[in-house]
């Protein structure tokens, strides 16, 4: 069963949220206000950690349902002649 590009990406920016999650961004999101010193490395941390979290509360859900209302309608153009 091939997967849909859609949904693939959908995962993907799961994934990276998930990553990021794990290796401590979330404590890093401080950083972007001014509140929480760190170097360079830790408001990276920060900003990719608060654009994967935008990516998988905002963008996955979209992804998935276009990517679920693609695969409804092409079976329903398969099944019209």
């Amino acid at each position: 069963m091939r997967r849909h590009p859609f949904v693939l990406a959908a995962l993907g920016l799961c994934a990276l949220f998930v990553c990021l999650h794990l290796g401590g961004g979330r404590q890093s999101v401080g950083v972007l206000s001014g509140t929480v010193v760190g170097g360079p490395w830790r408001m990276g941390l920060g900003g990719g950690y608060a654009l994967a979290w935008f990516g998988a509360v905002l963008v996955a859900p979209v992804l998935l349902l276009a990517g679920l209302a693609d695969v409804v309608l092409g079976r329903v153009r398969r099944a019209r002649p």
